[in-house]
């Protein structure tokens, strides 16, 4: 299955999500952060994994059978626990971005956001609710200081928020995150779209039914299933 994904197939149609933006910020600042440094680094370590046994790794979706044959058998000569390592890249380059399989994994891995992403000029840039923007305001600051702000235009408040997350003239807040990347994630305007949100409450019943009932035993077991 890891081979087939890596290079697909007649049958297997398999390819890598790609991050892109039309705003040159917006890429710079996904090639910047965090995550995609791990992934690189990820790329390298199963590029290496199958240079030692005289395989290029890449991602191919060509469906050439010889290659499907090439990697499957050199996995074949690699642990386990470098196959599971293949096997989360490839997963990795394939998961879907913007819809609720994310929610599902982040709310099963426990993936703490914000230490992989922060607010910065292009996520300020990107917002244009002022609404939004207030209800930031509120959410790290204080409602009544939203309320004495509601009227001034959405760059001072942003600038707000900004010397809130640095503790300029308060106490620093650098791990604030706006809303929706909270695990679960919530709507900061009521009634407004919110694309994290919609997806969680899509799925969440999957696990709130079972979660109620089974024991940290029956999880372990379910998990290990999967």
């Amino acid at each position: 299955m890891v081979a087939h994904t890596m290079t697909g197939s007649a049958l297997w149609d398999v390819r890598a999500h790609e991050c892109r933006s039309r705003k040159e910020e917006t890429q710079a600042s996904i090639e910047a952060s965090k995550a995609q440094d791990q992934v690189d680094a990820a790329r390298e370590r199963v590029a290496n994994l199958f240079s030692a046994l005289g395989v290029n790794g890449e991602m191919r979706r060509n469906g050439d059978g010889y290659r499907l044959c090439e990697i499957f058998t050199a996995m074949l000569a690699m642990s386990n626990e470098e196959v599971g390592e293949v096997l989360a890249f490839a997963m990795a380059e394939t998961l879907e971005a913007g819809g609720p399989v994310v929610e599902t994994v982040l709310h099963v891995c426990g993936t703490d956001l914000s230490a992989y992403w922060k607010p910065e000029p292009a996520f300020f840039e990107l917002t244009r609710d002022k609404r939004a923007i207030n209800a930031m305001v509120a959410d790290i600051g204080s409602k009544s200081l939203a309320e004495s702000c509601a009227t001034d235009p959405a760059k001072t408040q942003k600038i707000i928020i900004e010397n809130r997350i640095m503790g300029e003239g308060c106490a620093p807040n650098p791990d604030w995150r706006p809303a929706w990347m909270h695990m679960p994630p919530s709507r900061l305007v009521e009634g407004a779209g919110s694309a994290p949100v919609e997806a969680w409450d899509r799925i969440k019943g999957l696990f709130e039914a079972g979660e109620t009932d089974a024991s940290p035993e029956d999880v372990d077991t379910q998990q290990d299933a999967a």
